[in-house]
């Protein structure tokens, strides 16, 4: 019986993360954020009194209001929020089908912890800078008061919330499987959600470089990198059930037999 090739759908992620992380920081250096009317756009000098001659148009900020502190946390924000989406979560997922035997499990479970925790720093980031904006138009802080404003953090939380879950749902997932040899409902939901929410954190990432008033080139550059790692994610995917298919299949492994998580693809 002839051998089917194996997917090699094994990315370098620090290649990527690299590129990614020198366009973001370039773009943010050289102000490519200039958007009429953006109350997130940069590209201008601030005033003495605290509003802006052409950056954050039409946007009086106000005495205390520190505009120049905004365009960094806005840039730290992108940047860590690109880094998590785009590159750590998808390559976390990557590396558990790839990673051959046990340590598959750690592989993943580590990368996913350290992609979590940079993205909940870019959310904290985010919602700060959001709420500051607020309070300096006068809507005491209150970040959904503007409906063309809110999309993309309410996105943003939503996606944080639905990611928090994944570590519950992971834990009792391989808890289960290695008792049980066999996909739990809580499998499903460990998958599903995070195929369903990374996807759409990777959408709303740019939406946040259109909220920004990005240049072109940045946007390009997100939105080819974002989606040649969703790509290799889901080939990774495919190769993987194609790989529990074919263990399926031949009767692997034998039903006295156990074995542990990442010895055979779940």
């Amino acid at each position: 019986m002839s051998r089917i090739p194996a997917v090699n759908a094994k990315p370098n992620p620090l290649v990527l993360s690299s590129l990614l992380l020198g366009i973001a920081s370039t773009a943010s250096a050289q102000n490519y954020y200039g958007s009429p009317g953006n109350p997130y756009s940069s590209g201008g000098s601030s005033n003495d009194d605290g509003s802006s001659s052409s950056g954050f148009n039409n946007f009086n900020a106000g005495a205390g209001f520190d505009i120049n502190a905004a365009m960094r946390t806005r840039a730290i924000h992108g940047i860590l929020a690109a880094l998590a989406m785009a590159i750590l979560f998808p390559s976390g997922s990557i590396l558990m089908r790839v990673i051959p035997g046990r340590f598959a499990i750690w592989a993943h479970g580590i990368s996913q912890a350290v992609a979590l925790v940079v993205y909940i720093a870019a959310v904290g980031l985010g919602l700060h800078l959001v709420r500051e904006v607020s309070r300096a138009r006068g809507n005491n802080g209150d970040m959904f008061s503007d409906p063309n404003r809110s999309y993309h953090p309410i996105i943003g939380i939503v996606v944080l919330v639905c990611l928090l879950l994944q570590p519950i749902f992971g834990f009792i997932h391989h808890a289960k499987f290695k008792r049980l040899q066999t996909r739990q409902m809580w499998s499903y939901l460990h998958l599903f959600n995070g195929r369903v929410f990374i996807t759409l954190g990777m959408a709303n990432g740019g939406l946040g470089l259109w909220m920004a008033g990005a240049s072109k080139e940045l946007k390009t550059a997100y939105v080819a990198v974002a989606a040649v790692m969703w790509v290799l994610w889901m080939l990774a995917a495919a190769y993987g059930e194609w790989k529990r298919w074919k263990a399926n299949r031949l009767g692997y492994p034998p039903r006295n037999k156990k074995f542990h998580d990442g010895e055979v693809p779940f």
